[in-house]
């Protein structure tokens, strides 16, 4: 960059509105926002991008000085500038020809960066690591090959001979094929850029080992010294590019510097899995290699059995996608609880694959590489908003499980070069073991957790095993306490009409309080056709897709609600990726079609391992509790709701369901030990006691959730009601907004629109004020309402207590966790 000032002169404006800016200038929000209480007098810097890639001409830089602008700053590669300015003149460049856009100089927040964080990737790289382990861990034994829409290794992140070591352009389509008869697949070797349509495989690319060079390190990939092998076809991949994608890498597994260990899928489709099928025998080819191959778990959720049926290989990796809060995104496919099958594959060896996620990583508001001929595309306009202006023209942000699968490539390379001796299996294995549990949700839904990088490398180097006791979703996990369901004998009949235009013919239909599971089953022989519930909240629950060539049946799931829900049926929405109604015009293309839709439940049976609950006050909320593995029982019949609860208890419950990271060793890194805890406990009470273990702490910079002192963790001792206030903010990511509070300030509670100062805050320790008020804000505790009157005032006066050294017993801490539970999704 380089300063600069322009001549004055004097020219004469209308003032600005939203409204009347051109149409083809986007004025960001936040600068709208600004415009709207900017005064004519005053002036604030602006950033404006032309539509162009090359810097400003002389021409145009003269044309805002004609409009009386003499300050600002220019850049010497982009068409960018930032702008002193006031509001006519922000009026007056929006009218220049070639101006693309017109921002606010706003605070930015880093989103790939911080999902290295949110993982610990970050964890295990860097100069603070390399100090105090003399290594570090980024990929350098193996190679990763990418199947998708070609890598743009023109790209200084990517680049062709240092990152990227083959570049391969597949021409396998039909056409070609049928052009020069039966023939092997053609491909062109040693392109620089193969990614000349969608830029897709250039942002997996990135994700997956990108430099960072030109972001000055910010948006690294997760294992920056792997080696890279781009196999596209262009924006669009069919079966058969996909298999060529495969033959390369059987054929080419030794033959680069770094073996090729890993091959990233961000592609699919939908149906059930088929053994037999071409993608199944090529997997296992692969990995029969020592390649494991991770695929996208897909964009169809949040309905059950919505799963990329390639990705429920089981020799291979399913990955859903993570908002960056740790909950999973709503479109991140989800498979089918409880459906598994045998097969035996071309050598004799007998599998039983299962219909659930892998692990979860994050795959929302990704920022990656960007493919130079995808100027505009995937992020568009929010990309603005969300990075740096100088790097706009070389990074995108995209969300999706096509963003969640190369991270997750990235770290399985972090764990070979941790441990080369690791099989396949072990790689899946240990990624579920060191996973962080995901409250509210089922193996099925999200596997093992939301991928830990840290533990995972932690694992690999064959640290703390025991550690794997903390994650719910093992099949080896036993608890104290479960919730029964049972198929109900309750069966809807619906019948509804496809329409490929105009409203959606939505059926409707009762759930009673009873039901925990709603399922829907229909049948297509013309269409592809996805079938839908909705819930009475309003959300839409899509199942997997048929298509002649992969079945016709139709099936959605849902957790229940009680109250009206609807059922209809729905067209094409993607498939590979690519949005088949783009402008929302039609319900997807098709032809009508009629449909038998069959509803059926299943419902609660009870609970086991609870007999000392049923009419306790708090009964309700301790099923839930333990219905959600927010909780267990401390005996295989007994809860014991009016115990106290116990620091050990605390710990392992904030591992269990309040989304802590599992703590592992690692290298000379400072350890959590204490010299009271027990082996059983402690792994869930070292994983408690680490800096930044809440997930929700999503650059991992908080305090521990449970407080200890030096070497003692006091296990036995008993959780008062101000401590857990303390643990409960942590554990909801909310360290800071808790520490901004001026403990010079009441303490207040609302009450009916009401502030009302708690009359005990004085008995607060001053260092936990601040997490009390937060905890009353977001409603996690509760406090003591009472009246008091004056001897001669007229009306009586509201109070308030927290009583902050009370004692929290288990029945109570089964509220608590709940309010917890659902302030967790918001």
């Amino acid at each position: 960059m380089k300063n600069f000032s322009l001549t004055s002169v004097a020219a004469a404006m209308m003032a600005l509105s939203a409204g009347n800016a051109s149409a083809e200038t986007y004025i960001g929000a936040q600068l709208q926002t600004q415009l709207s209480t900017l005064s004519p007098t005053e002036s604030i810097l602006s950033v404006v991008t032309f539509d162009q890639l090359s810097p400003l001409s002389t021409e145009q830089l003269n044309s805002i000085q004609a409009l009386g602008i003499t300050q600002g700053v220019q850049f010497s590669s982009l068409p960018v500038i930032g702008l002193v300015t006031t509001k006519v003149q922000i009026e007056a460049l929006s009218e220049l020809s070639g101006v693309r856009s017109i921002f606010a100089n706003r605070q930015l927040e880093f989103f790939n960066s911080d999902a290295r964080q949110i993982t610990g990737v970050a964890d295990v790289q860097g100069s603070e690591f390399v100090n105090r382990n003399g290594q570090e861990f980024t990929g350098k034994n193996s190679t990763v090959l990418v199947i998708d829409s070609g890598i743009d290794a023109s790209h200084q992140d990517v680049f062709f001979g240092d990152t990227v070591v083959a570049n391969i352009q597949a021409l396998t389509s039909p056409q070609t094929l049928r052009a020069t008869g039966i023939t092997n697949g053609v491909t062109i070797g040693t392109q620089v850029n193969t990614d000349t349509n969608s830029g897709h495989g250039t942002h997996v690319a990135g994700t997956i080992a990108g430099s960072g060079v030109m972001s000055q390190g910010k948006y690294v990939g997760a294992a920056p010294d792997a080696d890279l092998i781009g196999y596209g076809s262009g924006a669009a991949v069919a079966l058969i590019d996909t298999l060529g994608g495969f033959d390369y890498a059987i054929n080419n597994a030794f033959s680069f510097e770094k073996p090729i260990k890993v091959i990233s899928n961000s592609w699919g489709t939908s149906g059930k899995y088929e053994p037999l099928g071409p993608i199944s025998v090529a997997t296992y080819k692969a990995h029969k290699l020592g390649i494991i191959s991770v695929f996208a778990a897909g964009n169809s959720g949040p309905g059950e059995d919505s799963h990329n049926p390639y990705a429920q290989i089981p020799w291979g990796i399913s990955v859903g996608a993570g908002e960056k809060d740790g909950t999973l995104a709503n479109f991140s496919s989800r498979g089918l609880k409880s459906e598994q099958g045998d097969f035996t594959m071309p050598d004799g060896t007998q599998w039983t694959y299962s219909n659930e996620i892998s692990i979860v990583a994050p795959g929302v508001d990704i920022i990656s590489t960007r493919a130079v001929t995808n100027l505009a595309a995937n992020g568009g306009d929010a990309d603005v908003d969300a990075i740096e202006l100088e790097n706009i023209p070389f990074y995108t942000m995209i969300s999706g499980t096509s963003m969640a699968t190369p991270h997750v490539s990235g770290i399985i390379a972090l764990m070979l070069e941790a441990n080369p001796t690791l099989t396949n299996a072990d790689i899946k294995r240990l990624l579920q073991e060191t996973a962080t549990n995901m409250p509210g949700y089922e193996k099925w839904e999200v596997g093992g957790g939301y991928v830990n990088a840290r533990s995972a490398v932690a694992a690999a180097l064959g640290q703390d095993s025991e550690h794997k006791v903390t994650v719910n979703n093992l099949d080896s996990k036993t608890f104290n306490s479960n919730a029964l369901i049972v198929p109900s004998d309750d069966v809807v009949n619906l019948q509804t009409t496809y329409l490929p235009v105009g409203e959606p013919d939505i059926q409707f239909f009762d759930v009673k309080e009873e039901a925990v599971i709603v399922k829907a089953a229909s049948s297509t022989f013309a269409n592809l056709t996805k079938l839908v519930l909705v819930a009475p909240d309003g959300t839409e629950y899509f199942g997997n897709l048929t298509t002649p060539a992969l079945g016709t049946n139709m099936r959605v799931t849902a957790p229940a609600m009680p109250g009206v829900w609807g059922a209809y049926v729905f067209g094409l929405t993607s498939l590979s990726g690519v949005d088949a109604n783009p402008l929302d015009l039609t319900n997807g293309p098709g032809i009508p079609e009629q449909f038998d839709i069959t509803v059926t439940f299943e419902d609660s049976d009870g609970f086991t391992g609870m007999d000392d609950i049923p009419g306790h006050p708090q009964q309700n909320a301790i099923e839930f509790a333990v219905g959600e593995r927010l909780m267990d029982g401390l005996g295989k019949k007994s809860f014991r709701p009016d115990s106290n609860l116990r620091r050990k208890d605390f710990a392992r419950y904030a591992v269990m369901g309040g989304a802590v990271r599992q703590y592992r060793d690692i290298l000379n890194e400072a350890k959590v030990e204490f010299n009271d805890v027990g082996a059983m406990d402690k792994p869930f009470v070292e994983s408690a006691a680490a800096q930044g273990g809440a997930l929700k702490d999503s650059l991992r910079t908080q305090n521990p959730v449970l407080k200890t002192n030096g070497d003692s963790a006091d296990p036995f001792g008993k959780v008062i009601k101000a401590d857990l206030a303390y643990s409960l903010v942590q554990m909801l990511g909310k360290q800071a907004e808790a520490e901004a509070f001026d403990t010079s300030n009441d303490i207040i509670v609302q009450y009916r629109g009401e502030e009302i100062v708690l009359q005990d805050q004085d008995n607060i320790p001053e260092e936990l004020k601040g997490y009390v008020q937060t905890a009353l804000d977001y409603s996690l505790l509760s406090v003591r309402f009472g009246l008091e009157q004056a001897p001669f005032a007229i009306e009586p006066t509201l109070t308030a207590t927290f009583n902050g050294e009370s004692v929290i017993t288990r029945a109570q801490y089964a509220e608590v966790v709940t309010r917890f539970y659902t302030q967790y999704f918001e």
